[in-house]
């Protein structure tokens, strides 16, 4: 569950002790929002030979569905197309009353393609048919009925499970937005306090995205662990957005006090107008039940813009998805820092490409190319080890081993670095 109450646990940061609230300052956040802007102006067209298109997908999102979001599939959608999605992936909590397989969003709707599916027992689900039968089986019986039948599991929010090793998964997620907010505990600390959050309304209204996306933190931990399952059998990495709309403030007026709601309408509680009035002012005609303001952090637009899933297909189908995340042809982007499409990582070998997520053989002059439509630093990793770190639009490098081949690629917005692109691995064996 993705919401204000709940946001408790561990996690990594890029700096020792720095917290999201200490990049929640109005002058960091207008530098990051004019150098993106200058950077989206200095994008560099990159011409791909490689036969497949990238689309952009969101994985792990919640709507009505799920007993913890309000979220319309009209907004949903409309969220979407602010973000550059292409596909939602939809993971709604399983209930009695509706199954999330039948009843669940599917099809193509204004250009964006909806697939149902499950947060359901540790996993993101993508069956290929309804699993009510199913809610009591166990983790790796639930993962095998899901494959079996041509379906797509992936492990969730690794934080709460890494010792799980589970046979035959597509993959799992490499980040979690909401695995990474719970690491902010400074930032939750603050959210506790709702004059704080009030005060912090100028902030979060002129800068979005940058107040959202603040909580980017490396998931140092996540990609250990990604990087030991790949070197057991092949799992697709993918970014779970956790999208749910829930995080937020609502201040009513109520019987002449001032109350305080989440955003999904519950009370949290009352205050007395001349505190309310002290920070915020209200208005002489108020009327009972008038909405006196709306502070909103996880709109779903910013959500699904913060990361997404790219995924190397033929067409925008259901079955070119699911070749491609079975096949591993994917990367993971922080999107709101820079649009990822242009981006490509290849391993040549006699002049045939070979994707991300590709098993091939090692040959003597086989290299590793990759480029970016902005220059960046990259860093390859093998087996979860940093080999080898260069500069530029373009990258080079001839592996003289076996091993899991991936690549990041690390942009520097206001004078930071912060991390852009995860590719999937190649996976080279003698």
């Amino acid at each position: 569950m993705f919401c204000l109450t709940s946001l408790i646990g561990p996690g990594v940061s890029y700096l020792l002790g720095e917290d999201a609230i200490d990049r929640l300052k109005m002058d960091r956040l207008k530098q990051i929002h004019e150098s993106i802007a200058d950077l989206e102006q200095r994008r560099s067209p990159q011409r791909i030979s490689r036969p497949y298109i990238d689309y952009r997908a969101n994985l792990h999102v919640h709507s009505a569905f799920s007993h913890d979001s309000r979220g319309t599939i009209e907004e949903i959608v409309a969220a979407a197309k602010l973000a550059g999605t292409d596909i939602l992936m939809f993971n709604e909590h399983p209930a009695d009353h509706y199954d999330f397989y039948v009843d669940g969003h599917r099809g193509v709707r204004d250009g964006v393609l909806l697939i149902p599916g499950a947060e359901m027992k540790g996993f993101l689900v993508f069956p290929r048919m309804s699993m009510k039968a199913f809610a009591g089986a166990e983790k790796q019986e639930l993962s095998n009925l899901v494959r079996l039948r041509d379906g797509l599991t992936f492990v969730s929010h690794l934080e709460e499970r890494m010792d799980w090793q589970i046979q035959g998964v597509t993959g799992c997620e490499i980040y979690n937005t909401h695995a990474d907010f719970k690491t902010e505990k400074r930032l939750l600390a603050s959210m506790k306090n709702p004059l704080w959050l009030i005060q912090a309304k100028t902030m979060f209204d002129r800068y979005p995205q940058e107040s959202l996306s603040a909580l980017l933190d490396y998931p140092s931990d996540y990609l250990q662990r990604w990087d030991t399952l790949c070197q057991i059998h092949p799992h697709t990495g993918v970014s779970a957005n956790d999208a749910h709309q829930n995080v937020g403030l609502v201040v009513r007026w109520v019987d002449k006090k001032v109350r305080l709601e989440d955003a999904l309408g519950e009370k949290l509680l009352e205050m007395d107008s001349a505190v309310y009035a002290a920070v915020q002012k209200i208005p002489k005609d108020v009327v009972d039940g008038q909405e006196l303001l709306r502070i909103q952090l996880d709109p779903y637009a910013c959500s699904l813009r913060h990361v997404g899933t790219h995924l190397l297909m033929k067409d925008l189908t259901e079955g070119s998805v699911w070749e491609a995340l079975n096949s591993g042809r994917a990367f993971v982007s922080f999107d709101w820092l820079a649009n990822a499409k242009g981006f490509d990582f290849a391993l040549w070998k006699q002049d045939q490409r070979q994707e991300m997520g590709s098993q091939v053989r090692w040959e003597q002059g086989a290299e590793f190319r990759a480029m970016a439509p902005h220059p960046v630093q990259w860093r390859l990793i093998r087996n979860g080890t940093l080999i080898h770190e260069s500069d530029g639009e373009t990258f080079q490098y001839i592996p003289e081993s076996d091993g899991n081949y991936r690549i990041e690629a690390w942009l520097t917005i206001a004078s930071e670095k912060h991390v852009w692109i995860l590719s999937n691995p190649i996976y080279v064996a003698k």
